[in-house]
């Protein structure tokens, strides 16, 4: 996610002198809400073209995304990465979005795109958010500057039956010491998912701290699926949030009743010392694999 990071704000100072229209962007494949939990994903965007992707959409009654694209202003929320040109490379947004996908079989997507150049933005979809059905949020992204998140901090603390599952960064640096954002907000319906290997070892690029980072879990070498619908493997702690939001989409179609609150406190227990680090780096522990942890996805 390091440099995920940078791209929001390299992304902020090229969007104004580099655009890529709208037209760029194909139309959304027909098709029906396919039900289940509703999880939304703030993000670069999603390749919506890949069948993976587009069976899971969650849809009003006229075959509408229920998405949004905040950077064009339509329905259309293709991975993108704001500034940067259509072969990048970068398309986050897919990668995240496939693993989530992946280990939530039963629930449906609804994607948002940033806008770069404008961090107020993220209240608005914060807001947009919370008038949809989704009450999980996937944000595996962050930045350096406190200020600059100090608009999703408000609307994220004036909505707490949202719950925000935020990825801890990639410095390799303790963020209790030197936080990043928002995860350095400590925000009480967040969880903060920092990156380890199979055997619960952080590797030298995760951040770390036992005030700031909720839990460790599984991101490295993660299989998924890139823009082009090809098998990829990734690592990092981006890659490791769409899995916890998962387990985090079982509990909730599992106990339909549950809360931000309660969904968290269930994730939390699961959490335990991790086998490959004697010296606690995360306030609650490692889930070893939260696919195979907390309710099947039935």
């Amino acid at each position: 996610m390091r440099n995920y990071f940078c791209s929001l704000f390299l992304a902020a100072a090229l969007a104004p002198a580099i655009a890529f229209a709208s037209s760029r962007e194909p139309d959304v494949p027909p098709g029906v809400d396919p039900g289940g939990v509703a999880v939304a994903i703030i993000d670069s965007g999603v390749n919506y073209t890949l069948e993976v992707v587009a069976s899971r959409l969650a849809r009003n009654g006229k075959g509408e995304i229920l998405g949004y694209d905040f950077h064009d202003n339509d329905r259309l929320p293709f991975d993108l990465v704001p500034g940067q040109r259509p072969d990048s490379g970068r398309h986050h947004g897919t990668r995240v979005a496939c693993i989530f996908l992946r280990e939530a079989p039963k629930a449906r997507l609804v994607p948002y795109r940033y806008r770069a150049h404008s961090f107020s933005t993220f209240a608005r979809i914060v807001e947009t958010i919370a008038e949809s059905p989704a009450r999980i949020v996937i944000m595996a992204l962050g930045g350096y500057r406190k200020k600059d998140w100090a608009y999703f901090n408000v609307a994220a603390k004036a909505n707490p039956n949202l719950l925000f599952v935020i990825s801890a960064g990639n410095d390799g640096r303790n963020i209790d010491e030197n936080p990043v954002y928002p995860s350095g907000y400590r925000l009480a319906n967040a969880l903060v998912v920092a990156s380890t290997d199979n055997f619960g070892r952080l590797p030298p690029a995760s951040n770390w701290g036992t005030k700031t980072v909720d839990v460790s879990t599984p991101g490295e070498g993660i299989e998924t699926v890139d823009h082009k619908g090809s098998k990829i493997f990734v690592s990092g702690s981006s890659f490791a949030v769409p899995r916890i939001a998962a387990l985090a989409a079982r509990f909730q179609a599992a106990n339909p009743d549950w809360k931000a609150q309660d969904i968290k406190k269930a994730i939390l227990a699961l959490a335990g010392p991790s086998p490959g680090d004697s010296t606690p780096r995360t306030g609650y522990g490692w889930i070893a694999n939260p696919a195979l942890s907390g309710p099947r996805a039935e």
